[in-house]
């Protein structure tokens, strides 16, 4: 058997521990790097859930305005609905084919009116007053026309909210 001599560590110079200065900088900048770009992509992600969860939002009250309308208006009678221009002409009873304030009889006898407040819809059934959705309306348009088979309203508003609108319309036919 072959005894090998025992052999002492290689000794090393300082300079040859660690990394050089020049390593660490580019190491840390490549990390600075890929932080600034996932950061971005989160800031850019967190920006486009908050204008989804808004858009849900409105469309919520649009979903909820459809329901109302579809169930309430459709079952009116067509000869008791009253379009005014503004609370002035509904105050002087001056009614219109067209205008921001609707009056109309259910078949049972309740009465509707829907007219904006403070940026608000506000919908009355009898005198019970109803805000049906959160949502600030703008340009909310009632238009009364004549059709093959009966009369037939266009309800036309803007859903809004502080960064986003989502205009809305609907075509009643009214058959009595």
């Amino acid at each position: 058997m072959r005894i090998m001599p025992k052999r002492e560590p290689k000794k090393t110079k300082p300079s040859e521990f660690g990394f050089s200065l020049v390593e660490l900088i580019s190491a840390m900048a490549a990390s600075m790097i890929l932080i600034l770009g996932f950061s971005s992509v989160i800031v850019f992600s967190r920006s486009q859930l908050t204008q989804t969860n808004i858009r849900v939002g409105l469309s919520y009250d649009q979903v909820l305005m459809d329901r109302y309308v579809r169930t309430k208006l459709t079952s009116t009678i067509s000869d008791s609905m009253q379009i005014y221009a503004d609370a002035t002409a509904e105050e002087s009873s001056t009614t219109s084919t067209s205008g921001t304030i609707l009056r109309a009889v259910d078949a049972d006898s309740t009465v509707y009116h829907l007219g904006m407040s403070s940026n608000t819809l506000e919908w009355m059934i009898d005198s019970t007053s109803h805000i049906p959705v959160d949502a600030h309306i703008s340009d909310l348009l009632f238009t009364e026309r004549v059709g093959n088979f009966g009369k037939i309203l266009d309800v036309n508003m803007n859903l809004c909210s502080a960064d986003d609108t989502l205009s809305v319309a609907w075509t009643i036919t009214l058959r009595n």
